[in-house]
């Protein structure tokens, strides 16, 4: 399987780069790639946009935020679909420059369903933590019942 590649591969910075990093690996990158310096070169005017695009994602906390989500979740379907050894199919679809038009579609539902989903989340978990504290209770007592028969019936 390829291996994934992302806005920080674009830019060639480790994925745990501050920001300062970044805007170097940018700025070295656009003096070399810029189409003043490669006038006529579509080659380099492709990889400036590419270039760009990278940039905007990575500099901006929240858009940075949503392409490391989206890093995470490839890993694990790339993972998941290893173990399984199947072809997965979002892996052709996206790619680091579409990924961030893409997400923006998506953050209306999540925005809508997350404040809903963690109080029903909390409220599973604890309905089953009590119902496992209360089935122990109940053992317990049933338990001490018959070992109290038990020893009864020996004297």
């Amino acid at each position: 399987m390829a291996k994934l590649h992302t806005h920080y591969d674009n830019l060639k910075v480790a994925r745990n780069a501050p920001l300062k990093v970044i805007r170097a690996a940018y700025k070295k990158l656009s003096q070399k790639f810029h189409p003043d310096k490669n006038p006529g070169n579509t080659e380099a005017a492709r990889i400036m946009s590419i270039i760009n695009t990278s940039y905007k994602v990575l500099s901006d906390p929240d858009k940075r935020r949503e392409h490391d989500e989206w890093i995470a979740g490839m890993e694990a379907a790339n993972l998941i679909n290893r173990q399984t050894h199947q072809t997965p199919p979002s892996a052709s679809q996206y790619s680091a420059a579409q990924y961030s038009t893409h997400s923006s579609e998506n953050t209306f539902l999540l925005n809508l369903f997350l404040p809903i989903f963690n109080p029903i989340k909390g409220i599973v978990i604890w309905t089953f933590i009590y119902v496992i504290g209360i089935s122990m209770l109940i053992g317990t007592i049933l338990l001490v019942d018959s070992v109290i028969e038990f020893f009864r019936g020996k004297s």
